[in-house]
């Protein structure tokens, strides 16, 4: 593959920003459908000449590729090393261990705003050099950590440096609950996490999805959390909370935090839990709600329609794997009919047949879609030159929700420019 990787060749997977930078994406199942094999250790040499030689790249997706140790070391030594405006890099499931982890925390990456490093196997020797990392990163405020091999102990290292740190978004799921004194303390960790939340001020999004975390750990967690006065999202998607954890939730929702977004799919939640969620949904903030792949009942699934018309409208509802009767398909149909929901924002669609109304599934929900990086198609597409507008912070209308993987909401209208007096807060926001 060596003689294919040259300079036109990279230029072909560079997509061009407004703001004069560029993003190269080479996704290793792209590649493979394309010429028949991944990026490799040897390839490194090119793709380090290649990006030295442009600046404006500030964007790497190497996300699905054999780049291994050997891999990483080189593109430390070769480009990481030496002057370099890179933002954004993503070395998600690349086969990387401690030793290339090492080479990477320890390069230049002053301006590094954004790291995934997901899906590698770094264990507990790899945790000391992601805190060394996040320390040689003054700038970085996204940090993505899930299915790395963590334990109780290799996460107490990172988790203590990010106590101190400015990072904003943590993505830290599948932690394994077990060290070497026990096999199974899922508490910990939970005490842990939560006192992280306590004392850092620039945290606003957690992931810490398939954790084993039940009620019991939920009740540690708020505990702490009830202090922080900055989360916005909050991901405990497939875990184990079930009705004792979302009841439990309810109550910290009544207290108003300045939560916007809550997971909690896949969790054992029945008609119950759902019921105590629909108690506190119109006392918060939520706008986007997941709910997906539980065990609500049609009676629990009306009683959380019903409590949506709040002051903070909810923005993305996404129900899907649950049991949606009749009586919630005929509220769901009158929502979006009032434009109390909007279609492109809910993941069911009411289909009538014979007079009757059924759920269909409607594919609203990318989530994981872009969390994997997954090709767009399933197969590589034409390559052409593709440009991806950068919008200003202050665009019109005023972002309402802005997460990684989740789309502005509500997007950007170009005709009404930028925000140029101060704007009087919705009474959702107060």
């Amino acid at each position: 593959m060596g003689d294919k990787i040259t300079d036109v060749f990279l230029q072909l997977f560079c997509e061009k920003n407004s703001d004069g930078t560029k993003h190269l994406r080479l996704k290793g199942k792209d590649l493979f459908q394309r010429i028949g094999s991944r990026l490799a250790a040897d390839n490194m040499h090119d793709l380090a000449n290649f990006l030295k030689n442009h600046n404006e790249i500030t964007s790497v997706d190497l996300c699905y590729n054999d780049i291994g140790d050997k891999g990483a070391k080189i593109l430390a030594e070769k480009y990481l090393n030496s002057q370099n405006n890179l933002e954004h890099l993503n070395l998600m499931h690349c086969d990387i261990r401690a030793d290339g982890m090492a080479a990477i925390a320890s390069s230049n990456l002053s301006n590094l705003k954004s790291c995934r490093i997901n899906g590698n196997q770094l264990g507990a020797t790899g945790a000391r050099y992601i805190a060394s990392l996040i320390i040689n990163c003054p700038k970085l405020v996204h940090l993505d950590i899930a299915e790395t091999n963590l334990s109780l102990e290799s996460i107490e290292s990172i988790l203590i440096v990010i106590e101190r740190c400015t990072l904003e978004i943590l993505d830290m799921s599948r932690i394994i609950p077990n060290s070497y004194y026990t096999r199974y303390n899922v508490a910990t960790l939970a005490d842990d996490l939560g006192a992280v939340l306590e004392t850092n001020e620039t945290l606003v999004e957690l992931h810490v999805q398939k954790c084993e975390f039940d009620g019991h750990d939920v009740e540690i967690l708020l505990q702490r959390l009830e202090h922080s006065k900055v989360l916005e999202v909050l991901d405990l998607g497939c875990n184990r909370i079930s009705d004792l954890g979302i009841q439990l939730i309810s109550h910290w929702l009544k207290t108003r935090p300045p939560l916007r977004a809550l997971n909690v799919s896949a969790n054992s939640i029945k008609n119950f839990g759902a019921r105590a969620l629909s108690y506190s949904l119109p006392y918060s903030k939520i706008r986007y709600l997941d709910i997906t792949n539980n065990k609500i009942g049609d009676d629990g699934m009306t009683a959380v329609l019903e409590s949506l018309k709040k002051p903070c409208q909810m923005r993305l509802l996404y129900i899907w794997g649950n049991t949606i009767g009749k009586i919630s398909c005929r509220r769901i149909k009158r929502m979006i009919a009032s434009k109390v929901l909007d279609q492109e924002y809910i993941d069911v669609k009411i289909c009538e047949v014979d007079g009757q109304l059924y759920p269909a599934f409607y594919p609203a929900n990318h989530y994981k879609h872009k969390y994997y990086c997954v090709m767009d198609h399933g197969c590589p597409v034409e390559l052409k030159i593709k440009r991806n507008k950068i919008y200003h912070p202050d665009s019109l209308p005023r972002q309402l929700l802005n997460m990684p993987h989740v789309g502005r909401y509500p997007p950007v209208d170009e005709s009404l420019g930028l925000k140029v007096v101060k704007i009087k807060k919705c009474p959702e926001d107060e």
